[in-house]
């Protein structure tokens, strides 16, 4: 039997493949779209679909990497579900 501790991590989706950047920008651009418009998208990778939906405040990161020739550049957002911004209220 495993025990998982609370912090463990999950992994839902683990995707790589090899495609035209055009096509990985339309792929980030649909997200970007999505996320502004209705707050989620629908992530399907196999069988498998996820509902991505993050909080309305989120921890955005940017990474540009370079080892020898080859660079990497990551996006990433996290959040806590449930966690959305409750701003300030007067009463």
């Amino acid at each position: 039997m495993t025990n998982k501790s609370k912090n463990s991590k999950i992994t839902l989706v683990d995707f790589e493949e090899k495609m035209s950047l055009k096509k990985a920008a339309s792929f980030l651009e649909a997200a970007a779209t999505k996320l502004k418009e209705e707050g989620s998208f629908s992530l399907t990778h196999g069988e498998q679909t996820y509902e991505v939906a993050p909080s309305s405040n989120v921890e955005f990161e940017v990474k540009l990497e370079k080892r020898d020739n080859k660079y990497e550049l990551e996006f990433e957002l996290e959040w806590v579900e449930g966690q959305d911004d409750s701003g300030l209220e007067i009463s």
